[in-house]
């Protein structure tokens, strides 16, 4: 029982840290031409990046910006963000690239959406629909081609753009950054472009080594036990597509007895979240545990890692999981553990 009650206050306590930790990055603000305002910015995902900016100056003081504020926001040699009214209503575009033409990207309740504009043409929007659809009685797939057409359209003085632009069949942060480059370089000479964009890693692997004790309990397949388990996971990021994001696998050592089979190790799979910044960071993770091929159960998992220097964390994890059905749809439950590590950050 007191090992119930601790994990649900490291429950509590995390996902109390999460909703309450903000993740402030260098930045500054512009709130008139000639008005430049240095501070820090807080990171969030693109739907709430286009919709308001939280600006911390270097008195602490934190004020929270609209796009009707303010006329642009920049993280230091990061993303760029500027005020634009879109369909009657003023957000946020993040500044892709700038050049001969530019090309801008919003985040909303309804998708993606993606503009373009040039110093002698309007800011249009290139719209792209995917799905399925009946014709004649029949479920078909298709994909929209509009976009093509009004990036010929911003394009037409480069004729040798046409093949590249055939190539986009769907509007996206690479390709179209990618096609307004190339296009600068065709029809302008001397003149570089501006690339509004993070340079991040393809992917980043976080090592970390644990050990810790785990009780399973009694069911129709095994019977009720504590034991030791040890072993190494590895924190797989991909920064370009989520910066909070990961991938969590490894191999942990822990014995356990199905109807006289017995099982030394599993393989966990999750999807995990890790809070970026600052030296406590909550983190939480849902997925599966492979015991061999005998057993596969799913499990949700808690903890934090505190940061000793700028490269090595301390962790402590509690993992609580579950007999499934269809794999994933928690049934009944299955064993809960604690673990304490090591985290490193090469």
């Amino acid at each position: 029982m007191k090992l119930k009650g601790l994990l649900l206050l490291v429950f509590l306590s995390s996902t109390g840290l999460v909703r309450a930790q903000s993740n402030f990055k260098p930045g500054y603000i512009i709130k008139n031409p000639g008005d430049t305002i240095y501070g820090q910015i807080d990171y969030r995902g693109d739907l709430i990046m286009g919709r308001t900016c939280k600006f911390k100056s270097d008195d602490n003081t934190v004020v929270k910006y609209f796009p009707g504020d303010i006329i642009a926001y920049r993280f230091i040699d990061g993303k760029y963000y500027i005020s634009r009214e879109i369909n009657g209503k003023k957000v946020f575009l993040e500044y892709l690239i700038k050049g001969k033409v530019n090309i801008y990207y919003l985040r909303d309740d309804s998708g993606n959406h993606y503009y373009i504009d040039k110093d002698d043409m309007k800011m249009v929007e290139l719209p792209y629909e995917e799905g399925k659809k009946f014709v004649d009685n029949k479920e078909v797939y298709y994909e929209t081609t509009r976009h093509l057409g009004l990036l010929y359209t911003y394009m037409h003085d480069a004729p040798v753009m046409e093949s590249r632009i055939k190539t986009i069949k769907k509007p996206e942060h690479k390709s179209l950054i990618k096609l307004a480059e190339y296009y600068h370089n065709v029809v302008c000479y001397g003149e570089k472009c501006i690339i509004y964009e993070n340079k991040a890693p393809l992917f980043k692997i976080m090592p970390e080594i644990t050990v810790g004790v785990v009780d399973f309990q009694e069911s129709n397949d095994m019977t009720s036990e504590s034991n030791m388990q040890y072993g190494i996971t590895a924190h797989i990021w991909m920064p370009r597509t989520n910066e909070k994001m990961y991938f969590r696998t490894g191999l942990i050592f822990t014995k356990v007895d199905f109807s006289g089979e017995k099982c030394n190790f599993k393989i966990p799979c999750h999807f995990e979240y890790i809070y970026p910044t600052g030296t406590f960071r909550p983190r939480f993770a849902y997925g599966l545990n492979f015991y061999k091929l005998r057993k596969i159960s799913s499990s949700f998992n808690l903890g934090f890692n505190l940061q000793l220097n700028e490269n090595v964390f301390i962790s402590a994890t509690s993992d609580v999981e579950f007999n499934t059905t269809m794999l994933i749809i928690p049934n009944s439950f299955f064993s809960y553990s604690l673990q304490l590590g090591m985290v490193f950050d090469f």
